[in-house]
């Protein structure tokens, strides 16, 4: 098992590490497969899709979701599950951060 305290952990800014679409968004790399991230408020992630499945987890803040062309509302304990190949974006529609823990099932 691996035990990680994420604030101990170096943050990357998503457009430094190249990520285009992907403002006011930083980035712990806590696994392979495991991944936090904060958005400021106004802040999204880009609009993707993985060739992996990958579930999202809201640890704190308020924002939306889109899949495909529907938007959801996202609050903290949400959990949500993308199956491979489901494009979709996290916006930040609160006041302060949205703190997001993403999981990716490796091929």
């Amino acid at each position: 098992m691996k035990h990680l305290y994420s604030p101990d952990i170096e943050s990357f800014d998503a457009l430094a590490l190249g990520l285009e679409g992907a403002e006011k968004m930083k980035l712990r790399l806590l696994s392979e497969d495991a991944v936090w991230i904060e958005l400021e408020p106004g802040g999204h992630t880009p609009d993707h899709q993985h060739d992996d499945k990958e579930r999202l987890v809201v640890m704190s803040g308020r924002g939306a979701i889109k899949l495909k062309d529907v938007r959801k509302a996202l609050q903290a304990n949400d959990f949500v599950e993308f199956y491979a190949n489901e494009q979709h974006q996290v916006t930040n529609t609160g006041d302060g951060p949205l703190v997001l823990m993403c999981f990716r099932n490796q091929p």
